[in-house]
């Protein structure tokens, strides 16, 4: 791989045949045919044989396309391989010092020894099974079956990767029920094996910054295999892993705003590979409390539910697990400060008086803040801000008094996608500026019903964005919410015009930065969908588009707060929502009646958030 900076000749990696090696290769590594092992399984060869019936096919015609799948997912792990991968994972991997809790893999490293393994990470880049990969190693643990999609498998990283125990499987598989049941076969092979796994549930790269709403496919193959024949329990492990900076975001920005994905192969390596030759600061990775998947569906089947109702509570509790082990970082709390600041640049001093209260509630709530967090002039902060300017992010003034910082124009979308690392935090909190805004403004005699009321219909408005607990639990942050930033909100003596003032001296204001760009990215699918003729079916893509272009003209006319908001990906969250409540589907007069409402209540909840907005900008700016 000339070019790289490592060579793979002479390694004994033969880059041409895909597959499974039956023997022992010409340096004595041996490998294992499972293919043979699989297909002898009487349970798998009955399932063929159903399937054979219920498509009218022979059981011999079903049996050589499952076997061929087999070989086409076919992983191994090669020793020499190994070492070769190692290399490559240390090579691309060299902008970053890793920063991982060693603690929590040795705990792992024990569970280990008894358990299957099913590590499920968030996704944010490419390099994400790469570090993964090299933290696990230091500590003893062999390379996982990583299940990833076969847009990957290209020359030379598919052989080599095939290999270390990549598993390159199909991006759509839906109607090929031969090809799902060689799948689950495997992945039930796998766990009887003691073969520790690796997937990434969001089911590709984070478009945002935040999580993104898990896929279920993979995980519903391995809880069907694991429900009928594992003895054994097998853990889920919930992976955090996020960088400091990388240079995929720019990518993702333009694909974001309308443009189109770069297709993998050499030339991409290529290029992805020279991204990686500038220090980037730190890769993150953090372990959540592992999940008993034996455990899981037995409370399922305790519930009278049937299995497939364990999927999602299984996937969104690894979401949660993953949320809760979410550390701040710096380059969060950089962009954090410089969003939302109506283009205004920011001092040192004011971007400090910004944090300061996002860390003091951070301290309160006990959240994670990496050591490398602190608002000295020698600390992360300042590193965070001179690795953004160094990507042309954030720009740096020098020529007047002291030095100020903005982020770049036409760069927002790529600050947004650092500082939503840290929006879970601060989504119920926001929520509640939110509720006492409309409270303060009706004048409400129950401050607590009004809020809630407020806050239940902001759940419903973003429960594709954001993974919100159950109502009771919901209902409880939100009371503790309230009593953190405002002590005596459910006070009799408490009057409607003291609640602003009050929001006022806690100086932090979340609602803007963390709420405001997805509800003005609803506002605007939700105006251009109440303008659609109702009776006119609607094609989706080209919704999406057409709402980009309202977008991005909107913001030209300085009609909306911020760039970021034109977004594809919250654009399609938005078409969801109205899918979901029934506006979508062409209908008589009454659904342009509905969808107006929609809007009405999209840009009622936009105007909440430019008092919040407002409020802020009195607090920090004005008298200056």
């Amino acid at each position: 791989m000339k070019g790289f900076g490592f060579d793979l000749k002479g390694l004994g990696v033969d880059l041409k045949a895909p597959g499974v090696d039956i023997s022992a290769d010409r340096h004595g590594v041996h490998t294992i045919d499972f293919t043979d092992e699989i297909m002898a399984n009487p349970k798998f060869l009955e399932t063929l044989h159903e399937l054979a019936e219920e498509t009218g096919r022979t059981d011999a015609d079903v049996q050589a396309e499952a076997k061929a799948s087999l070989s086409e997912m076919a992983a191994e792990q090669n020793q020499l391989a190994i070492g070769a991968w190692d290399k490559l994972c240390r090579w691309l991997g060299r902008a970053y010092k890793l920063d991982v809790d060693d603690e929590a893999i040795e705990r792992l490293a024990q569970l280990n020894k008894d358990h299957t393994l099913v590590f499920l990470p968030n996704h944010r880049s490419y390099l994400d099974p790469l570090v993964l990969r090299s933290a696990l190693d230091k500590h003893g643990f062999k390379p996982n079956h990583v299940l990833g999609g076969v847009n990957l498998s290209f020359w030379p990283m598919g052989p080599i990767a095939r290999r270390n125990g990549i598993v390159f499987i199909r991006r759509q598989f839906r109607d090929a029920p031969v090809y799902r049941a060689a799948l689950c076969e495997y992945m039930a092979y796998l766990v009887r094996n003691k073969q520790n796994m690796e997937w990434y549930i969001e089911g590709g790269r984070t478009r945002t910054g935040k999580l993104r709403e898990p896929r279920y496919g993979i995980l519903s193959y391995l809880i069907d295999a694991f429900d009928d024949d594992s003895t054994e329990d097998c853990l889920l492990i919930p992976v955090f892993v996020a960088y400091d900076q990388q240079h995929e975001v720019s990518l993702i920005s333009e694909e974001e705003q309308g443009g189109t994905k770069t297709p993998e192969d050499v030339s991409w390596l290529v290029k992805f590979a020279r991204g990686q030759s500038k220090r980037l600061g730190r890769a993150r990775l953090r372990f959540g409390e592992p999940l008993s998947l034996r455990e899981a569906l037995d409370e399922n089947k305790a519930e009278g539910k049937d299995v497939r109702h364990a999927v999602p509570k299984v996937a969104f509790e690894v979401l949660h697990r993953i949320n809760e082990v979410t550390p701040i970082m710096p380059t969060a709390l950089v962009t954090f400060a410089l969003l939302d600041n109506d283009d205004r640049a920011l001092t040192l001093s004011e971007g400090r008086e910004i944090l300061e209260p996002v860390l003091r509630y951070a301290a309160r709530r006990g959240l994670d803040v990496t050591s490398d967090t602190n608002l000295s002039d020698d600390g992360g902060i300042i590193k965070a801000l001179d690795s953004l300017i160094s990507q042309g992010i954030v720009t740096r003034f020098d020529s007047g008094i002291e030095p100020v910082y903005t982020i770049t124009p036409n760069r927002q979308h790529e600050a947004a996608f650092y500082r939503n690392t840290l929006a879970h935090f601060f989504i119920t909190r926001a929520i509640v500026e939110i509720g006492l805004v409309r409270a303060a403004e009706e004048n409400a005699a129950d401050f607590a019903e009004v809020t809630w009321e407020q806050a239940r219909a902001l759940r419903d408005t973003l429960k594709f964005e954001f993974f919100f607990p159950r109502t009771r639990v919901f209902a409880e942050d939100v009371q503790a919410e309230a009593a953190i930033a405002y002590p005596a909100w459910e006070s009799d003596h408490l009057k409607p015009d003291q609640l602003l003032p009050l929001l006022a001296t806690s100086r932090l204001f979340t609602a803007p930065r963390i709420l405001g760009p997805f509800l003005e990215a609803y506002s605007v699918a939700a105006d251009w969908l109440a303008q659609i003729d109702p009776k006119t079916e609607i094609d989706n893509k080209v919704f999406i588009e057409e709402c980009i272009g309202i977008g991005q003209q909107r913001w030209l006319q300085r009609r909306m707060h911020t760039p970021e908001s034109v977004s594809k990906d919250l654009f399609q969250g938005a078409l969801r929502l109205a899918a979901n409540k029934g506006l979508v589907d062409p209908a008589g007069p009454a659904l342009k009646k509905k969808r107006k409402a929609f809007a009405a209540e999209l840009a009622e909840a936009v105007r909440r958030v430019d008092v919040i907005r407002k409020l802020a900008s009195e607090t920090f700016w004005e008298g200056k």
